[in-house]
């Protein structure tokens, strides 16, 4: 997947025309280029302002992240085994991505994205089967989860 994403990211004019402007209120914007009813796929283009965070969450699927313009960094959480707190997680890593490059992750990968530098980050994102009953926005400090 990853080399496919790459050829269509070297090689599609349009794909970085598709570059959303991110909301005065949020910081970020989200595209969808595709999502079909029935079929485990979804393709969208996303922009966070210089600085601006998503919330720590999950997409409980496979994912693809090419970064178009900008840098990101992706914060990794993973779930502790805590029965006190069944949705309790700690951050186990970073990772800056800048344009030109691919991440790839798994279904149990939890993350957090933000913007870096003094531009906005464009990214292009694709995912398996995002089924509103696996994703999650975690809270690190009620050590809840609640649905995306």
């Amino acid at each position: 997947m990853r080399m496919r994403v790459r050829q269509l990211v070297i090689n599609s004019y349009w794909l970085h025309t598709q570059y959303p402007e991110p909301s005065p209120k949020t910081g970020m914007a989200t595209r969808t280029l595709y999502n079909e009813i029935g079929y485990p796929l979804t393709v969208q283009t996303a922009t966070f302002a210089p600085n601006v965070s998503s919330n720590i969450h999950n997409h409980g699927t496979w994912g693809v992240v090419a970064v178009l313009k900008g840098r990101e960094k992706h914060t990794f959480w993973k779930r502790v085994d805590d029965p006190q707190f069944p949705n309790k997680i700690e951050m186990v890593g970073e990772k800056i991505i800048k344009a030109g490059e691919i991440i790839s992750f798994t279904p149990h990968a939890i993350h957090q994205v933000t913007a870096i530098g003094n531009e906005p980050a464009f990214s292009f994102t694709m995912y398996g089967d995002t089924q509103p009953r696996s994703r999650f926005i975690f809270d690190t400090t009620k050590h809840t989860a609640k649905p995306f």
